[in-house]
């Protein structure tokens, strides 16, 4: 291997591990913060922030037109390029926070909820001040630089966890969760400066602007009906079912979407400036596709499967029990998600092969159906609405994995074969962690937490045992990440795991 290609891979791994570290923290940190915000905070709060965030999502979507990715492309971004791109965002975070500012009044209308024009009017500052911290957060990720910036991040979700929890204790409801994510973005711009300190040249080229317009016009296109996909149910339930409903789909939808947004864009995260330098070798990049999925199932596909099984006793020992018309949402989005997982290296591989076009063509397409599914699906109340949407998904999935496929050149059969020893141990394990909850059930121990936290030990055991039995191939690439990481936790846990 030349000397290039191995400082690359111990790049990508030091990354993969700094940013699995940092992940895991945060996910231990929204998890707890989940749990106490809702014994703090009523229903219809969640159900009011949902409706906000129908509106802020929608401009989130365009935040920075796709500049943050063509940084990251850029063979050799000048301080020219990196000026301009800067000024436009911010720029732009003016504009978008004064449409968010602006279209309060309709929403809250549309809602019937007029306490929704304050928290919707709060909530728009979030893009201009997130809008500073664009530029400087790109470059770190084009550095490889995942220890600073996931410190950052850490520490800024901190902070609007504290604001948040401290304010809900205090009775201060739906507000405590828009300070709280207020925080959190404030102290995100600050802090990525503090790890990338660079010089703002003052200039604006609108020639560079022009350059790079296809790529992210197209990306930008994208994160819109992507929007729509993820978000028109949420306009849907509030528009007709009300707050308290959409508080529990929402919350639902939120434990699908932990694995996508805490896990799998992390990896995407970290690979796609690494296989952004190696994109004219279609065989690195074609191996680096299929691990990288691999490794995103070997961790979330026993967590969603787990959640799955344990779905009744989660709700209520973390959520409560005025939750549980959570729990037959799990049993949908758990599996969900699972799958969705894998799908987030998708959107890597449109980057990399520049084919933004693609991507936005698709989303297009399959956003109009999901939206329809919605539709269909309302009928039957929020779990309608979560079932049509489900089987919506898995009829496109098979198109959906085809694109990428073919731009990578791989077939669909060796994709596949290399799931399947993941697959294989995930089955395993749901059938034993099933037949120990059936079994403690029917011993007469009914105590939720007793049921999740036993289960959940035992599933974990078995997935471990049956992985050494079954001698995983991704086991074995997640001890070489480890290893080659050059990072002593996680040198530590290679060890552990050999």
């Amino acid at each position: 291997m030349s000397t290039a290609s191995s400082t690359l891979t111990q790049k990508t791994t030091s990354g993969v591990a700094w940013s699995g570290i940092f992940q895991i923290a945060r996910q231990g940190l929204s998890l707890i913060s989940v749990s106490v915000l809702a014994r703090l905070v009523p229903p219809s709060a969640y159900g009011l922030i949902a409706m906000a965030v129908v509106l802020s999502n929608f401009f989130d979507s365009i935040r920075d037109l796709g500049t943050g990715n063509a940084i990251i492309r850029e063979l050799r971004p000048t301080e020219r390029f990196i000026a301009t791109l800067f000024w436009a965002n911010c720029i732009l975070g003016v504009f978008l926070a004064a449409c968010v500012y602006a279209l309060s009044f309709p929403a809250a209308a549309f809602f019937h909820q007029p306490a929704l024009v304050a928290i919707i009017q709060v909530v728009s500052a979030n893009f201009a001040i997130g809008s500073l911290g664009i530029v400087p957060s790109a470059l770190l990720s084009r550095k490889m630089a995942f220890r600073q910036l996931g410190t950052a991040q850490f520490l800024a979700a901190l902070l609007g966890t504290a604001t948040a929890v401290t304010m809900a204790y205090f009775g201060m409801g739906v507000w405590s969760l828009v300070f709280g994510t207020l925080a959190t973005t404030t102290a995100t711009a600050l802090l990525v400066w503090v790890y990338n300190p660079i010089r703002i040249l003052w200039t604006l080229d609108f020639r560079i602007i022009r350059s790079i317009s296809h790529y992210t016009l197209n990306l930008s296109g994208f994160g819109v009906v992507n929007y729509f996909s993820r978000n028109v149910d949420n306009l849907i339930v509030g528009r007709f079912l009300g707050s308290s409903p959409l508080g529990y789909y929402q919350m639902g939808y939120t434990l699908m979407t932990f694995p996508l947004q805490n896990f799998s864009s992390m990896i995407a995260q970290v690979v796609f400036p690494a296989m952004a330098q190696v994109r004219e070798h279609e065989e690195r990049t074609r191996s680096a596709f299929i691990r990288t999925s691999v490794l995103i199932a070997f961790f979330t596909f026993p967590a969603m499967l787990g959640l799955f099984v344990t779905a009744d006793p989660f709700v209520r020992s973390v959520l409560g029990a005025k939750w549980l018309p959570v729990a037959n949402l799990l049993l949908v989005f758990a599996p969900l998600g699972m799958l969705q997982s894998v799908m987030t290296v998708n959107g890597v591989i449109y980057n990399v092969k520049g084919r933004s076009d693609w991507q936005f063509a698709w989303g297009t397409f399959s956003g109009a159906l999901y939206v329809l599914s919605f539709f269909l699906g309302l009928r039957w109340g929020i779990q309608g609405v979560a079932n049509c949407y489900a089987l919506m998904w898995l009829a496109l999935l098979p198109i959906n994995l085809m694109l990428p496929l073919k731009l990578l050149d791989l077939r669909f059969s060796t994709y596949l074969r290399n799931f399947w020893p993941v697959a294989q141990v995930n089955l395993a394990m749901v059938a034993v962690a099933e037949a120990w909850l059936w079994g403690i059930r029917h011993a007469g121990i009914s105590n939720p937490p007793v049921q999740l936290v036993t289960t959940s030990v035992v599933g974990a055991v078995a997935y471990c045992l049956f992985v050494r039995w079954w001698k995983v191939p991704a086991a074995r690439e997640l001890v070489e990440i480890l290893q080659h990481s050059q990072n002593r936790f996680a040198g530590i846990a290679a060890r552990l795991l050999t």
